[in-house]
């Protein structure tokens, strides 16, 4: 029969951070928290609880929106979450950043899956959601580079057309839009464009 493991929390008298102790012979020091959200210990190690669902990349016929995942980088893990809804005609481009503070957030979390979804069938765009890189293991500035890079990366695919599903994309029209941290990675992203990119850029809206 497994034994139920259990975790204490003391307090460290020389320093006065909590310690976690799963394993007595190998007790963890609890550097930062925000509760229910994330935990940094003084090893480095990063602890984020699954306090909002994660869904995958499907959604019901009814929504009249195809949802696909695409890998943007496999070196730094950079990939988008692509919503595309059911238009004959071109529509613009909606690139979103997510919020979280630059430290918790996922495009699979429930809540901007279903928000992004219903704005994508309701304003007639397609939406690519991004999953950049998160402090503390990546603080500033990797955000604003995964920015950028998927910028470069809507650049070359409106240039060679590999992705079938792009091709209702006007290249010509682009907006960037975040909310909390990911409004601030539009905004810091959208001056970095140049020449006819930054021209393709039509606004970008923080919430």
């Amino acid at each position: 029969m497994r034994r139920k493991r259990t975790a204490i929390i003391s307090l460290d008298s020389t320093s006065s951070l909590p310690i976690v102790v799963e394993n007595p012979q190998n007790p963890r020091v609890l550097a930062e928290e925000v509760s229910g959200l994330i935990r940094v210990y003084k090893d480095g190690q990063v602890e984020r609880p699954k306090v909002v669902p994660r869904v995958m990349c499907t959604l019901p016929p009814e929504v009249g929106v195809t949802c696909m995942d695409q890998v943007i980088d496999e070196f730094t893990n950079l990939w988008a979450r692509f919503y595309v809804p059911k238009r004959n005609e071109k529509v613009p481009l909606l690139v979103y950043f997510h919020g979280g503070g630059f430290c918790v957030g996922s495009v699979a979390w429930n809540c901007y899956h279903e928000f992004l979804a219903l704005l994508a069938s309701e304003v007639g765009c397609v939406i690519m959601s991004v999953d950049y890189r998160l402090a503390p293991e990546n603080p500033l500035p990797p955000p604003y580079e995964d920015g950028q890079k998927t910028l470069m990366w809507v650049k070359q695919q409106a240039l060679s057309g590999s992705k079938k599903w792009l091709k209702r994309c006007d290249f010509s029209n682009i907006y960037l839009v975040g909310d909390s941290a990911g409004g601030n990675i539009a905004h810091n992203v959208t001056p970095r464009q140049g020449g006819n990119a930054r021209r393709n850029v039509h606004g970008f809206q923080s919430i």
